[in-house]
């Protein structure tokens, strides 16, 4: 049984994922690390929350659309 293109895709992106983003250097991932987990993550968490707040279509509020 043969895989489709689809699948062969999806595989394709998912080994892509597992190896992580190639234009990522040691020392980016460690600042993101640092974002996401580490000490800077309140910081960044208040700053995520402010533009929620300040835009409607970011905090997932009702659009003019």
């Amino acid at each position: 049984m043969g895989v489709s293109i689809g699948e062969e895709l999806l595989e394709q992106r998912r080994q892509r994922r597992r190896a992580g983003d190639p234009r990522l250097s040691d020392t980016d991932r460690e600042f993101l690390g640092r974002l996401t987990d580490g000490d800077l993550a309140e910081k960044f968490q208040a700053a995520l929350d402010a533009v929620s707040a300040a835009d409607p279509l970011v905090g997932g509020g009702q659009d003019d659309g």
